[in-house]
């Protein structure tokens, strides 16, 4: 295996924790230790291997024309942060913008693929004030790129085999670049039928090699020494941003450019929104504080959920809710293994969930009727779980069967959950904003499923015990 450019980062963001004298934090000789330098890996013939699976999975008289993303403004002359798109980099390895790989069959008669990148080329101002890029010789040289072009050949050098009229048909994904989708229709060329090349990628995407896997332990690993640190410093009067800053922090500390996603830190009545990110709200006592966060190492995402009680410790109400969900998320992991159905596991952990609800009389209701017509999705809005890997939310296409079955080496995040509302009359009002998600990462192994991420503890007094 290679080493194309080792990346050793240590962002040290003393200044976020200097803001204020009484600012909740780490203190001095409190500040934690880097888990291990920040390396990544390009891995030749992994990447040689999934353009054979792709040209082999396309008619010989066809081409892929795969597009990473494009750049946007932010405000003025401020753009995004930019990001490959993961489609394009799970073909290539290639993470700089401006640039497209067209793949191929080196000859009708064999699935050996040809990669043709175009890629940008700086010079000049461009150099001196964005910085050297790889261009077209660093494409071939660390890419495996069996040619490379500047960016602005690609129309013409795609007219040109188009012409040869040995392509009747292209798979491409250009609904990710709309700038390159546009060059492309407009370029007059005798344009053939373009195939969306999306599906054929996601099923390939779905397996994971020992290379992925690594990188995903590996933003795991900086993912729960991030909910450690943090476990520590909740209590009440502290704000959600505070929290957000710590676990920032943490990421970078360990040379992870950016969270897999939004993080979130939903204290008290902000709990019951699924997606809230805004985290400004000052905790208080007695509340619970769910908190979703996993970051991104070498493009691997991790997605780990905890909910905590700000005072340090669960209310009967609190500890009950959390209690059943943790008793569906141990169920799942037990039963989670390789040729099971997801949706066998989700109606497992459903029914389970509902029956304490029921048994306990936290909610009304009969089973199979709540069941029958959705009802119960009030209480448990979302699904059980999902893949990740190069997204957070990583492909899951279903079999022909329409099912979804796991595989080995699978990664998934794992999270049961119950919502109950304030208001809602089919809940006891002891329960009103009571909630709990439990999400962990874990590996469909050859057997059974490893809990990639079982550092954290899952269990109450565990929790309880760490945050005192």
């Amino acid at each position: 295996m290679g080493k194309l450019k080792p990346v050793v980062l240590g962002f040290l963001l003393w200044s976020m924790f200097a803001c204020s004298d009484d600012m909740t934090g780490p203190e001095g000789d409190e500040f934690p230790e880097k888990l291990a330098p920040y390396e990544t890996y390009y891995d030749a013939a992994t990447f040689q291997q999934r353009r054979d699976d792709l040209v082999g999975s396309i008619p010989s008289d066809a081409m892929a024309v795969i597009v990473t993303n494009d750049t946007y403004l932010r405000n003025g002359d401020v753009g995004y942060e930019f990001r490959p798109a993961s489609h394009f980099f799970y073909l290539t390895g290639f993470d700089e913008p401006n640039a497209v790989a067209v793949i191929r069959r080196k000859s009708p008669s064999v699935s050996t693929a040809e990669l043709i990148m175009f890629v940008e080329k700086r010079e000049g101002a461009a150099l001196q004030w964005l910085g050297p890029v790889y261009g077209p010789e660093g494409a071939v040289e660390y890419f495996g790129a069996d040619s490379a072009y500047e960016y602005e050949n690609f129309v013409p050098l795609v007219r040109l085999y188009l012409g040869t009229g040995s392509y009747q048909s292209i798979y491409a994904n250009f609904e990710t670049n709309q700038t390159v989708a546009d060059s492309f229709y407009s370029s007059g060329a005798e344009i053939p039928t373009v195939v969306d090349v999306n599906g054929i990628i996601e099923k390939m995407r779905v397996i994971k090699s020992p290379l992925e896997i690594d990188l995903i332990q590996q933003a795991v690993d900086v993912s729960v020494q991030a909910f450690t640190e943090a476990l520590s410093m909740i209590e009440p009067g502290v704000y959600e941003y505070e929290v957000d800053a710590l676990f920032d922090y943490i990421l970078r500390l360990n040379g992870c450019s950016r969270a897999a996603f939004p993080t979130i830190v939903a204290s008290g009545p902000n709990i019951n929104i699924l997606h809230y990110d805004e985290n400004q709200r000052q905790m208080q006592a007695g509340e619970l504080v769910m908190i979703d966060f996993g970051t991104e190492y070498g493009y691997y995402a991790a997605d780990i959920t905890r909910t905590l009680p700000v005072s340090g410790t669960f209310s009967p109400a609190q500890a009950t809710i959390y209690g059943i969900v943790l008793e569906a998320y141990q169920t799942v992991v037990q039963a989670a293994a390789p040729e099971v159905s997801y949706y066998a596991l989700y109606n497992l952990s459903r029914d389970l969930m509902l029956d304490r609800l029921l048994e306990k009389g936290i909610i009304t209701g009969n089973k199979a009727d709540l069941i029958a017509t959705y009802s119960y999705r009030r209480y448990i809005q979302a699904g059980l779980a999902h893949p990740i890997g190069l997204d957070v939310h990583d492909p899951f296409p279903r079999e022909e069967s329409g099912d979804k079955i796991l595989k080995e080496n699978m990664v998934l995040a794992l999270e049961p959950h119950i919502y109950l509302y304030e208001g809602d009359l089919t809940v006891d009002q002891d329960y009103w904003d009571v909630c709990a998600r439990i999400e962990d990462d874990i590996l469909i192994t050859a057997a059974c499923c490893e809990v990639l991420s079982a550092e954290l503890p899952v269990e109450i007094e565990a929790i309880e015990k760490l945050m005192k």
